[in-house]
């Protein structure tokens, strides 16, 4: 979810493999040459909205093919999940076609035998006003904004800060039938411990590496 960790923990995860030897690169998910468009980024950015094939799943599969001839690591920081999966469940499409997209992601990745770090608030109540008061405004009016227009929101008839949290607290549900189908590690509230967290991390990914070669 937002301010879990996501930018943070790419970004120190590259640099501890880069600093063990291994050459990683970690895209941000507004980065100019993100190797993956999504139509969410770009409202995101305030950018013009593409025509529908700049954001086509074939992008993953170029980003396999790419990951396969290359000798380093990628981190497509926050794009499979939060920007390509979730937003078919903001905008209120059944659960199937939830985990079809997911499923269909994972298919064209599986060639790179990919792992999947999930970063997970154990409090997502108090999560989302860490997040907001530490972001202050005007982003928090935006993003409360922002949920409470969309379709999942509007349905329930949720607005502001309730409806982030129902959100999020179903997204989580849903992420816990996802996430068994893909090899992955969720961490918990990585903010508590920073140092440990990315330890954590790294070791599962350099063996993740060795055991996938």
């Amino acid at each position: 979810m937002i301010g879990s960790g996501k930018s943070t923990t790419a970004g120190r995860l590259a640099a501890k493999l880069i600093e063990g030897g291994a050459t990683a690169h970690a895209f941000n998910e507004s980065a100019d040459d993100h190797p993956v468009r999504t139509r969410t980024v770009d409202r995101l950015l305030g950018r013009e909205l593409a025509p529908p094939d700049a954001y086509a799943a074939e992008q993953w599969n170029a980003l396999a093919d790419r990951c396969a001839h290359d000798t380093g690591t990628t981190i497509v920081e926050s794009t499979f999940l939060q920007n390509t999966v979730m937003p078919h469940f903001t905008d209120g499409e059944p659960i199937a076609v939830v985990e079809d997209v997911f499923a269909d992601i994972a298919a064209r990745l599986a060639p790179t035998a990919p792992f999947l770090v999930y970063l997970r608030p154990s409090d997502v109540s108090s999560a989302i006003r860490r997040v907001h008061a530490e972001r202050r405004e005007p982003w928090s009016s935006r993003n409360y904004a922002f949920v409470s227009a969309c379709a999942w929101a509007r349905r329930r008839g949720l607005t502001g800060e309730p409806a982030l949290v129902e959100l999020y607290r179903e997204w989580e549900r849903i992420a816990d039938g996802l996430l068994p189908t893909i090899e992955s590690l969720v961490v918990v509230d990585p903010q508590r411990d920073w140092t440990a967290a990315l330890t954590e991390i790294y070791h599962a990914v350099r063996v993740r590496e060795r055991t996938s070669k």
